[in-house]
């Protein structure tokens, strides 16, 4: 039985922090479309992390009360992809602005959009700098005077759109400040498209370029200055809906409806869904004045997301080179020996870390034992799920990594069991056994009401399924020097294997089968 999704509203996600952009600001317009987008996801509020940079737009984390990472310039895309690829299940955002999504942070912004992950990034564009006090960005116009550029821009100016598809981007968009409904529309199919949703929203800095789009973005010119596009539609605007696009040999157009024999059916026709980035490409090239400004959704196709494609790989290298150590890669290939206060330096090869690994080793021998008829090696080919069920997994106890060491302990007192999970029914983040508690609790002087378990659990090394075997625990507990390996149920929610268990097991069955057979303990 599913459980029921809490309906939520845009209060939800309204934070405490008290919001401290410049009166005016095109943000305001921006966060509240998101607060408005975000409870008609469907999406449980603590799934949601949101993930900025650098400036004026990177505030968004404290404004949200959902999660987030304030974090550093033009790095948002990539602290979102590892966010992401460790946690597939979270809905995340990246914030960022023409400074630092395009300048500092171009390299990262452009591989996130190649690589394709299912995530959400928003790119507030006001073609300046405006935290740090009106520089010129990479959007800025040729020719604009700003504080670092007093005689007058000398680069072209980045189009993030361009950008975007020339980077693969699988969904890209563009909104502007002043039509916030617009803005909503276009966050809510982004957050459905599956794959990376790039987003621009042409927003004004009212203190340092406050006309960057005045004249398109104000309400009494923007029907006949922006082209709204709509699938399947044709490229229609104007205050009175009369004027259009049309293809002239490989170029667009701007006609009037009714003159010239021209009417609707003479437009170019909105597909988003093309596979060819080349009409797309081309409504990037339309602006204002000899243009409209298209808004809308410019490209939406399909394409492998990127972290289901990693998870696959990993699940296909680790069935046909078996699981590897962490210790035996870390040690590397080759490495030096420097000896004697640094006077003597050896370089020395480590391929026979390969043959010493202990991951590959235990995988040999425990091959080898499962060739055995003998019914205490044999066993170890049972599956977990055959005798999870009969030994005692029910007695699992789960607690969150915010509880208190008290609480923890309270659980081992009163449940009699040897470990407990950290985490929630859905992911595991560590586990506590007593031994944990013994060595940092017992022997040293740590608060234990106020510490949470987070400050003393263990992390999970690896976590099985029902499907794997005993002979698979057997490696894993010996590889890492646990006494404990969480198992996944299929039935949703996590089980525990022990040492203990598995020796219950094992005796049991070699009872079992010298009963029924005596002479195998003759032989």
């Amino acid at each position: 039985m599913k459980k029921k999704i809490e309906r939520l509203t845009r209060k939800d996600f309204v934070s405490s922090s008290e919001v401290r952009w410049c009166p005016g600001c095109g943000d305001y317009s921006v966060l509240n479309s998101v607060q408005n987008a975000l409870p008609q996801l469907g999406i449980p509020k603590e799934k949601f992390v949101f993930v900025s940079g650098i400036g004026c737009s990177s505030r968004f984390p404290y404004y949200l009360d959902t999660y987030g990472f304030h974090s550093i310039h033009g790095r948002a895309p990539t602290i979102a992809t590892g966010v992401k690829v460790a946690n597939p299940e979270l809905s995340v955002w990246v914030i960022t602005g023409d400074g630092d999504g395009l300048s500092i942070g171009g390299n990262h912004l452009i591989h996130a959009l190649r690589r394709n992950l299912d995530m959400n990034i928003i790119l507030l564009n006001n073609k300046i700098y405006g935290l740090t006090k009106g520089q010129y960005s990479p959007t800025s116009e040729k020719g604009q005077i700003t504080k670092t550029s007093p005689y007058g821009v000398l680069e072209e100016p980045l189009n993030p759109l361009r950008l975007a598809l020339a980077s693969e981007a699988s969904f890209v968009a563009r909104a502007v400040d002043t039509d916030p409904k617009h803005i909503t529309e276009i966050l809510l199919k982004g957050a459905k498209h599956s794959g990376t949703a790039f987003v621009e929203i042409l927003q004004s800095c009212v203190i340092f370029n406050k006309n960057a789009w005045k004249d398109i973005s104000d309400r009494s010119c923007r029907e006949d200055r922006l082209l709204y596009l709509e699938q399947g539609e044709p490229l229609i605007f104007g205050e009175n809906r009369n004027k259009g696009i049309i293809l002239k040999g490989t170029k667009p157009e701007v006609v009037t409806i009714g003159e010239q024999g021209i009417t609707k059916e003479s437009l170019m026709v909105h597909d988003m869904y093309s596979k060819d980035p080349v009409y797309a490409a081309m409504l990037t090239d339309m602006d204002y004045p000899d243009f409209p400004t298209p808004v809308g959704i410019f490209h939406a196709v399909k394409r492998p997301v990127y972290e289901l494609v990693l998870e696959e790989q990993i699940k296909m290298v680790t069935a046909s080179k078996g699981r590897r150590n962490l210790q035996a890669l870390l040690r590397g290939s080759e490495y030096w020996t420097v000896s004697e206060g640094g006077k003597k330096i050896k370089r020395s090869s480590g391929i026979h870390v390969q043959f010493t690994d202990e991951s590959k080793v235990m995988d040999e021998q425990v091959h080898e034992l499962l060739k055995s008829t003998d019914p205490l090696t044999a066993s170890l080919k049972t599956t977990i799920g055959e005798i999870l069920y009969n030994y005692d997994y029910k007695r699992v106890k789960i607690l969150s990594p915010r509880d208190s060491i008290s609480l923890a302990i309270a659980h081992f007192t009163s449940h009699r069991i040897e470990c407990i999970l950290i985490g929630d029914e859905k992911r595991l983040y560590g586990i506590l056994s007593e031994r944990d508690i013994i060595q940092n609790v017992v022997l040293t002087s740590i608060d234990r009401d106020r510490l949470p378990i987070s400050a003393i659990m263990r992390p999970i090394y690896e976590i099985m399924d029902e499907s794997n075997s005993i002979g698979d625990v057997i490696n894993i507990l010996s590889i890492s020097g646990h006494r404990h390996v969480p198992i996944r149920l299929k039935e949703g929610g996590f089980g525990l294997i022990t040492i203990r268990q598995i020796l219950r097991f094992i005796h049991d069955t070699v009872m079992r089968v010298e009963q029924q057979h005596p002479e195998v303990e003759k032989k």
